[in-house]
């Protein structure tokens, strides 16, 4: 997993950093492996073009404890640590030592870690236990992650599950990480990755005769419907036989809950009847996450309907007392999915019931008035921005000219945000697949401030992917465009001598490291890993340097099937060339 040694070969721990992540040079501390240490920052920075900051091991480890190195990447420079140097190490760090709790806390993490070690002994112990990655537990705590709603987590760890995954020649392993990663891309509304990640995983279940996975993926593939606020339960329903017939009832019991959430809208469905089943189910198998969800989704629905006792679609509206018993059972329900939700520790769902409860119970928001900026702080705590979206909106109300708000129209489709209603009262109706996803702003979409400046008047860049589905190891070509508006002068005259310049910012390399688009710029991006990779194209002018623009795209790459699974080491990766 690292490069081990009194090196000074400063080619060597750049192209073992770029292809792991992990740096540790072992030996007594001196003046001489501090330049190297910050020598190699330096390159691998002005590479990816990160900032570099230093850290005392202590430091270190809080800062990733919390997830910053996830959240604002970053290359981290930690040099003197010694197995003596335990101070402010969290209780419970793998064997106690400084440099094992780094190690731990940077699985996850998209940062580059640079360590100084003072103890040979130390690295060779800690790294050699990490390098055998267990793939099974990296799939374990992704799927954990996605569970509490917290996805930017999970990319880094199933990247290490895919590639343990393959190098073990397990193919089922290798097929629950694709699953997941594209069950990681629908959390983030990356619909079209999502499909293709879980149609991949659905028919490696097959060949290897995984019925509860092809179950699973079958019942993802039919969420991503929600997408654009429409839903398809006749797949939900055929997903939940598949699970039916492999015995797996957890299964089962979370495609009941996603179609009844489904129809639970449709006038005269006994939502009742079916929302009791589904707590039933998840009772049996012990999962209060299931169960949460299932209260939040009855509450909600007892909040919208009018009266409707969901049983025969008939029932007596209008009449005060029926209305104040259905609130109260409405807060009742959402207190214990709340509850249930910190039990999970899931702050995705806690946030949304305590969105909605506040919502739908005016005198449980006004006993707190600072209701508003509790919840935008839950949601920005798992770097849910959509979600922050929503309570902003709320606290807001309807838009005079009716409009989404901007943070809302550049993540969720147009379809969607037409299903959002209000009530008389001029509280938000969202719509219930808004909490399904945690969409990123559409790259392009125009900002108010843009409504100034015609469209046709600006240039765009345009990138293709030539070639379907990359996988690792083989060229796919990308082709870049400048194409100007028709109010732009480049549009009825020749493009000038511009450049672009292409950066990979992953495990990859792109060739050549520039191009004229006025000639047809053709990049060769050839992937060493699957998973996202994220490439960044610069159009400068060259005769004043000026950048024009700067772009970025994430490329999701499957891994490649290259028949009967053998065990086999990865093969050493070349570094990646300067741009």
């Amino acid at each position: 997993m690292s490069f081990v040694g009194h090196t000074r070969d400063l080619a060597a721990a750049r192209r073992e950093l770029e292809t792991r992540r992990l740096l540790v040079v072992c030996g007594a501390p001196d003046s001489e492996r501090s330049a190297f240490l910050d020598a190699v920052a330096r390159e691998v920075a002005d590479e990816v073009g990160l900032p570099v900051y230093r850290f005392r091991v202590a430091d270190a480890v809080s800062e990733a404890c919390r997830g910053g190195f996830v959240v604002h990447p970053c290359v981290v420079v930690v040099d003197g640590v010694s197995a003596g140097t335990a101070d402010g190490i969290p209780a419970g760090a793998a064997d106690g030592s400084p440099l094992a709790a780094l190690i731990s806390t940077f699985a996850g993490s998209r940062s580059f870690l640079l360590v100084g070690s003072t103890d040979a002994r130390e690295d060779a112990a800690v790294l050699s236990s990490y390098r055998c990655a267990d793939g099974w537990a990296l799939l374990a705590r992704a799927a954990v992650h996605c569970d509490r709603g917290d996805p930017r987590a999970a990319g880094p760890l199933l990247r290490r599950a895919v590639e343990a995954h393959q190098v073990a020649g397990d193919r089922r392993g290798e097929a629950w990480a694709v699953f997941l990663y594209g069950r990681m891309c629908r959390l983030r509304g990356r619909t079209e990755d999502a499909r293709r990640l879980l149609q991949a995983a659905r028919e490696t279940f097959r060949a290897v005769g995984e019925t509860p996975g092809e179950a699973w993926a079958a019942g993802e593939l039919a969420r991503l419907a929600t997408r654009s606020g429409a839903s398809d339960p006749d797949a939900l329903a055929e997903a939940r036989r598949l699970h039916e017939r492999a015995g797996d009832r957890r299964g089962a019991a979370w495609t009941h809950l996603w179609w009844t959430v489904a129809r639970a809208d449709e006038p005269g469905f006994p939502w009742r009847e079916e929302f009791a089943s589904v707590q039933g189910r998840f009772h049996e198998v012990s999962d209060r996450l299931g169960t949460a969800w299932t209260l939040h989704h009855h509450a909600l629905t007892l909040a919208r309907t009018d009266g409707t006792d969901g049983v025969n679609g008939t029932g007596v509206t209008g009449e005060t007392d029926r209305t104040d018993e259905r609130r109260r059972e409405a807060d009742r329900l959402f207190e214990g999915a709340l509850a249930l939700f910190e039990e999970a520790d899931c702050p995705h769902g806690r946030a949304w019931t305590m969105l909605e409860y506040a919502l739908r119970s005016p005198a449980h928001r006004f006993l707190n008035g600072e209701w508003a900026a509790e919840i935008r702080h839950v949601f920005h705590g798992i770097g849910d921005e959509a979600g922050e979206a929503w309570v902003d909106l709320a606290e807001a109300g309807p838009s005079p000219g009716g409009e989404p708000p901007y943070e809302l129209a550049c993540r969720y489709p147009t379809a969607l945000l037409d299903t959002l209603g209000w009530t008389e009262a001029g509280e938000p109706l969202i719509p219930r697949a808004a909490r399904d996803t945690q969409p990123e702003p559409r790259p392009g979409f125009p900002r108010p401030g843009d409504r100034d400046r015609p469209d046709d008047s600006r240039a765009h860049i345009r990138l293709t992917l030539l070639d379907d589905a990359p996988v690792p190891d083989v060229p796919a070509r990308i082709a870049l465009e400048v194409v100007p508006g028709p109010g732009h002068p480049w549009s009825t005259a020749p493009l000038p001598p511009l450049t672009a310049r292409a950066t990979s910012l992953g495990h990859a390399e792109i060739h050549p490291a520039h191009g004229v688009p006025a000639d047809g710029a053709e990049f060769r991006f050839t992937p060493h890993r699957p998973g996202s990779h994220r490439l960044r194209f610069t159009v400068e002018d060259p005769a004043t340097g000026t950048v024009l623009q700067q772009v970025e795209a994430e490329i999701d790459v499957v891994p490649s099937d290259p028949g009967p699974h053998r065990p086999t080491a990865p093969a050493p990766r070349p570094s990646a060339r300067r741009a």
